[in-house]
C-alpha cells in the first residue's frame, strides 16, 4: 500500500511553468494556489521571472532550497520528460502533469507517456495525469486548477476523477450556485492516469477525517479485482458513487482519445459493483445529485418510500420512477391514514402516493402541507419520502422551509424533494437553505437519488 499523501495533501508546492500572465494556465494555476489559502510554502519555477505574485520566483528545480512534495507541471509536452527528470533528481515526492498531448493524443504520445511511467516506477516519484486541469484539497487550500473559483464549498464529499469538470466548469457551475451548493473537501483529478490510481486514492481516503462520501469518475479499472475488494471495505464507513462511461463501442472509442482508457467489459464490472454495494451513477447530474443526497441525508433504514404530492400526475410518474428505481410503495399506518383524510373531502379516500392537492382548497395551503407531509414523515412505515410538490400563488404560504426543516429534524428520514413553479419555487428553495433537504429539478432526480442513496448504504 503506498502512501500518497504528498500527492493529494502536499505540505509544499512548486510550479514548473508558474507565470506571471494571468492569460496562460501556469499563471491562474498558481494564481489560485497563492489566493487560496494554501497553507505550505510555494515555490513558482520561472526562468525569466524574479517573483511571481509575491512569491519569490527559482530558474530552476534544482535551485529550491528544499526538498517539495508536490510538483506541477505546466509546460508544452515536449518539455514534459525533461521537468520530470528535475523532479527525481530534486528528490520531490510526488508531481501533477497538467500537459495533455500523451496517450489521449497518438501512439507516440502513448510512448511518451510509457517512458514517464518507467521514471515513475523506478524512482518511486508518485504522478498524477497527464492531461489533467489540476486537483483541489480545499483542508490544505490546495487551489491547484487551473479554473477560478470565486467560492468553494467546503464539506464531506470527496472526488477521484480522470476528468478535470469536477475540478472544472461543472463544479464552477455547481459552487457558483446560490444554494444547494455540494460541499466538497477534495477532487482529484488524475487524467490519463499514468500512476496513482482509484485503489491508491481509496486507500488514503479511508483514514480521511473530513471525508464522508466518496465519488469516482474512472474510465478504466487498472485492477478491477483490488478494486473491488478495496471498494468493500471503503463502503463500510463511507459510501461511494461511481460514474464510469464507455458503457458502448462508441463510447469506448471516445473514451480512448480522452484519457487513453482500453476498452474493457463493462458487463463484468457492472456485475461486480452490485455484489459489493457500490453505486453507479448513470451521468453527471445522476453523480452530482446522488453525492449531494449521500452528503445530506441519513442513512435509511430500509427502500420503503412514501410520497407527497399535489399533483395527481407527478404522483404517478413518481411511482413508476421509484419502482423501477428498486424502492417500494410504502403501506401507510392506519393513523396516517387518519390524519390525512382530516383534509380530504369525505369521498376521497388517501393513497400511496398522496396527493393532497385538494386539502389545499379544503384546509388552505398550510394546513394541506403541514398535514400532507407531516402524516408520511411521522408514517413507522415509512422509511424514504419523496416529495413532488407544486408552487403556484395558491399553493404558496409563509413558512415552508420552517415546516420541512421541523419534519427533517423531528423524524431524521431521508427525503427529496421537486418543486415546480415560479417566485414560490425559488423562495421556498432559499428557505430550504441549511436544511440537509435535498431538492431537485425533476422528479426523476428525485427518485434516482433516493435510489442511489439506498444502493450506496445499504
Amino acid at each position: 500500500m503506498r502512501d500518497i499523501t504528498p500527492l493529494v495533501a502536499p505540505r509544499s508546492i512548486a510550479v514548473i511553468g508558474a507565470s506571471s500572465n494571468p492569460t496562460k494556465s501556469g499563471g491562474v494555476l498558481f494564481a489560485n494556489l497563492a489566493k487560496g489559502g494554501f497553507k505550505g510554502p510555494l515555490y513558482p519555477i520561472n526562468k525569466s521571472a524574479a517573483d511571481i505574485m509575491g512569491h519569490k520566483a527559482y530558474p530552476a528545480l534544482a535551485d529550491v532550497p528544499e526538498p517539495i512534495d508536490l510538483i506541477y507541471i505546466v509546460l508544452p509536452q515536449a518539455h514534459v520528460a525533461e521537468a520530470i527528470k528535475q523532479c527525481v533528481d530534486a528528490k520531490a515526492r510526488s508531481a501533477c502533469i497538467i500537459t495533455a498531448g500523451f496517450s489521449e493524443a497518438s501512439e507516440k504520445g502513448r510512448t511518451d507517456e510509457d517512458a514517464l511511467r518507467k521514471i515513475a516506477k523506478e524512482s518511486g516519484l508518485l504522478m498524477a495525469g497527464p492531461n489533467t486541469i489540476g486537483m483541489v484539497n480545499a483542508d490544505c487550500g490546495m487551489m491547484g486548477s487551473f479554473v477560478n473559483f470565486p467560492r468553494w464549498e467546503r464539506g464531506g464529499v470527496s472526488f477521484f476523477t480522470q476528468t478535470g469538470i469536477f475540478t472544472g466548469a461543472v463544479m464552477l457551475q455547481v459552487m457558483s450556485a446560490e444554494t444547494q451548493r455540494l460541499p466538497v473537501s477534495k477532487s482529484i483529478d488524475v487524467g490519463n492516469k499514468i500512476d496513482v490510481d482509484e485503489v491508491d486514492f481509496l486507500n488514503f481516503i479511508k483514514n480521511d477525517a473530513t471525508t464522508k462520501v466518496i465519488g469516482l469518475y474512472i474510465e478504466s479499472v487498472r485492477e478491477p479485482r483490488l478494486f473491488l475488494e478495496t471498494a468493500r471495505e471503503v463502503r463500510k464507513s463511507k459510501p461511494i458513487v461511481l460514474l464510469k462511461p464507455g458503457q458502448t463501442k462508441e463510447g469506448a472509442r471516445a473514451s480512448a482519445s480522452h484519457t487513453g482508457s482500453l476498452a474493457a467489459d463493462d458487463k463484468i464490472l457492472d456485475d461486480g459493483l452490485r455484489q459489493h454495494g457500490i453505486a453507479r451513477a448513470e451521468d453527471e447530474a445522476d453523480f452530482l445529485n446522488a453525492l449531494r443526497a449521500l452528503a445530506m441525508l441519513p442513512k435509511p433504514k430500509g427502500k420503503r418510500v412514501g410520497i407527497a404530492t399535489t399533483s395527481g400526475a407527478l404522483g404517478v410518474i413518481s411511482t413508476d420512477l421509484a419502482v423501477r428505481a428498486g424502492l417500494e410503495l410504502a403501506t401507510f399506518d392506519s393513523g396516517t391514514l387518519s390524519a390525512m383524510r382530516t383534509i380530504l373531502p369525505s369521498w376521497l379516500e388517501p393513497a400511496n402516493p398522496f396527493d393532497f392537492w385538494i386539502g389545499i382548497d379544503v384546509k388552505g395551503p398550510k394546513e394541506a402541507h403541514e398535514i400532507g407531509l407531516g402524516s408520511i414523515f411521522a408514517d413507522p412505515n415509512v422509511d424514504l419520502v419523496l416529495c413532488t410538490l407544486l408552487a403556484p400563488a395558491n399553493a404558496d404560504f409563509p413558512g415552508f422551509g420552517d415546516l420541512m426543516k421541523r419534519l427533517r429534524q423531528a423524524y431524521d428520514k431521508p427525503v427529496t424533494v421537486a418543486i415546480y413553479g415560479g417566485s414560490a419555487r425559488s423562495r421556498w428553495i432559499t428557505e430550504l437553505e441549511g436544511a440537509n433537504v435535498p431538492v431537485f429539478n425533476t422528479t426523476r432526480e428525485a427518485a434516482r437519488a433516493l435510489s442511489l442513496l439506498v444502493q450506496a448504504t445499504r
